[in-house]
């Protein structure tokens, strides 16, 4: 179970950093993979898992897939975190396609190609799928969501009110959690968090450096019906409270939760719910980006 750290008054973070991996990816990576060997569509020993990630979900992959002794192939978009590329192949990870993508396709015509070509490759894959598997949804619902409903409930301070602050990249932890609080009978708000100049829900990207949310296309599994309103952040915003979080906690969280941090902050200040919990997820560590070397905040 993560931790759900108060930083100021109002605001709870829970450091979902804690897990296996080092990212609340690691519980949709161990859901489908736990699931996908038990139904006998991944067999230790003969089957590789492949999947296109921005670098956590293959974390997540490479704990989940160890406890099978089954192998991880990714392939990582080029403009995803360098050190990240670089220690999930130390890590033991085969990262597939790198010419490819350094000809132009992307990680979906990289992936495509093997999957066609597995055999040729002497292969046999199973495709976890991230941005099309709902079970990342389920696992969120059942653990991340589930567990900050009882951490929430055994607080001196116990409501069944509640703010949840949170970015989507598949939308599936967003949606989990949403799910879990309903489900326990929760009044809730949500905010969506979106880097300036993106509106997902128009299809409308720009370029930003908040990896991991508005990831260029819509969300697949974000439930509009539980979005509340969106609120836009800028990267010096996102600095600001990257810092500001590890001054009141010693943890340095990666640049989509302090987005998170940094809109439950300007929720704060505005006084729109004033002594509701104002909760979100800190999904990784700071430790993976270098931004906060280029920009003085």
């Amino acid at each position: 179970m993560s931790h759900l750290v108060q930083c100021a008054n109002q605001i709870l973070v829970k450091t979902e950093l804690d897990n296996p991996g080092c990212s609340h990816k690691y519980r949709a990576a161990k859901f489908i993979v736990d699931q996908a060997v038990a139904c006998g569509d991944i067999i230790p020993g003969e089957t590789t898992v492949i999947e296109k990630t921005g670098g956590n979900f293959g974390f997540g992959l490479l704990m989940a897939c160890q406890a099978h002794g089954v192998g991880v192939d990714l392939a990582i978009g080029l403009s995803f975190s360098q050190r990240k590329r670089n220690l999930l192949e130390f890590l033991g990870a085969h990262l597939i396609g790198k010419e490819m993508l350094a000809a132009g396709m992307t990680p979906k015509e990289v992936v495509q190609y093997h999957l066609d070509e597995q055999h040729a490759l002497g292969k046999q894959y199973f495709y976890t799928d991230q941005f099309q598997n709902r079970m990342g949804v389920e696992a969120h619902r059942q653990q991340t969501g589930a567990e900050l409903v009882s951490q929430l409930e055994q607080r001196k301070d116990a409501g069944h009110e509640v703010v949840l602050v949170g970015g989507a990249g598949t939308g599936a932890s967003f949606t989990g959690v949403s799910l879990a609080l309903r489900d326990a009978g929760f009044q809730f708000n949500t905010v969506l968090v979106e880097p300036e100049g993106c509106d997902m829900r128009s299809g409308l990207f720009s370029e930003h450096r908040i990896e991991g949310i508005s990831v260029g296309v819509s969300a697949p599994f974000l439930d509009w019906g539980l979005v509340h309103e969106v609120q836009t952040v800028q990267l010096q915003e996102v600095l600001a409270a990257q810092r500001w979080f590890y001054l009141q906690t010693g943890i340095f969280v990666g640049n989509s939760s302090a987005a998170n941090i940094a809109v439950a902050r300007n929720i704060r200040a505005a006084k729109r719910f004033d002594g509701v919990p104002i909760v979100t997820l800190a999904y990784d560590s700071g430790l993976w980006y270098d931004d906060f070397m280029a920009v003085t905040v």
